[in-house]
């Protein structure tokens, strides 16, 4: 008589039990049906796709959270131009009246200057650190008071700077016109030396960026003099060239009510969507200084106010008012984006619940199901052990007998 080994197919059934066991036990540990992309490869690979979409809106939603209250402290700061602007407008218009004796306004004038000083402060806002109407250099005070002469703060008569004194590849060397509003800003290319800022400050000259008369040299002290002819509305120099050092206002050389702008140009992006980024930043070029001067109309407005005419005033009054228009048309741009920025945050918090219940359905357990599941496993599991431990002693020889 031929007897059958039923030992293997026991064992098989142990391990088979105690493996569902240990899958329902998992489920119900983690919450999660699928552990390991072999316990459902279609739903494993989704769920990569997915945690991809949810890392990238995670990211967008930071990015979003980070220039968001920089651009709110932008847009208040520019309210309070706005603000000291129609004040300006007001006491203009007051000064140019012809009964107004000299006292008074000299007195306005005085008024002027706070409100001057207050916009100037407001231009060189910043947050967490960061000058906000600065460009891309968010270090440094973006305007800063001028003066018709800087010298640089080396170079002496023992050892003189020349025209052939190397610049350091990369260096930033920026000049700022109060009068023009413009701004310089030379970066050094390879082998550039002071007679390359040199020529550079020629061309700007010819263009208009700097005024008329605006020159570079070297003095009979060995070093490098910037200087303007202006005495009226000077210029503001910065530099990190090494042969240069810091350069600094000459004493005695500061124009009153003057300050020029040494930010830069350069407009900030983020990216807030796949497809989507938005501006995060507006020179203060842009702003203060380009088409309408605005602090060199409110500039123009004290002087006329301490020594000009009511003509004088008047027309000084009407710079303010086209300066007030143009800082409230720049600020319409910027409260659109603000409001673009709101919307992408909510949308991107809408977009993050919708994922998570994605992922939940494509790898989520139902706990019900899976508690049912567990219980079911060990009353199997305790079955086949309870069956194992009746066959698996019967040996042939038990058998024969």
């Amino acid at each position: 008589m031929r007897v059958t080994n039923t030992v293997p197919d026991m064992q098989y059934d142990i391990q088979q039990s105690q493996q569902n066991l240990a899958t329902a036990e998992q489920q119900v540990a983690t919450g999660l049906r699928v552990n390991r992309p072999s316990d459902d490869p279609t739903a494993s690979a989704n769920m990569v796709v997915s945690l991809a979409s949810s890392a990238s809106v995670d990211q967008y939603t930071t990015n979003v959270s980070a220039v968001l209250p920089q651009m709110q402290t932008a847009d208040s700061a520019i309210s309070s131009v706005v603000t000291s602007l129609n004040s300006a407008i007001t006491l203009g218009t007051s000064g140019a009246s012809g009964t107004n004796t000299t006292a008074e306004r000299q007195e306005t004038a005085e008024q002027l200057e706070t409100i001057l000083s207050s916009v100037v402060s407001q231009a060189n806002t910043s947050y967490s650190g960061m000058y906000v109407f600065g460009g891309s250099e968010t270090s440094t005070p973006p305007f800063q008071a001028a003066s018709t002469t800087y010298t640089s703060s080396t170079g002496s008569a023992g050892s003189p700077l020349t025209t052939s004194t190397p610049l350091t590849a990369g260096s930033i060397t920026t000049i700022g016109d109060a009068s023009t509003g413009g701004t310089l800003t030379y970066t050094a290319p390879a082998n550039a030396t002071i007679a390359s800022l040199q020529a550079a400050i020629v061309s700007a000259v010819s263009a208009g960026t700097l005024s008329a008369g605006t020159t570079a040299s070297i003095d009979a002290n060995g070093q490098l003099s910037i200087a303007t002819n202006s005495a009226t509305a000077g210029i503001a120099v910065t530099s990190n060239a090494a042969a240069l050092g810091s350069m600094t206002a000459t004493a005695g050389t500061a124009v009153a009510n003057a300050y020029a702008y040494v930010g830069n140009t350069t407009i900030n992006t983020v990216q807030v969507g796949d497809s989507r980024s938005v501006q995060t930043n507006m020179p203060g070029s842009q702003m203060f200084t380009t088409g309408t001067n605005v602090i060199g109309a409110l500039s123009t407005l004290i002087t006329a106010l301490q020594t000009g005419t009511t003509a004088q005033i008047t027309a000084a009054t009407t710079a303010v008012t086209t300066a007030s228009s143009s800082v409230g048309q720049q600020r319409v741009s910027l409260d659109d984006t603000i409001s673009q920025l709101n919307s992408q945050d909510s949308y991107l918090s809408q977009e993050k619940v919708t994922l998570s219940t994605q992922q939940v359905s494509l790898v989520g357990a139902n706990l019900a199901d899976a508690a049912t599941n567990l219980s079911q496993a060990e009353l199997d599991n305790s079955a086949v052990l309870a069956a194992a431990a009746k066959v698996l002693p019967q040996t042939l020889l038990q058998y024969l007998q």
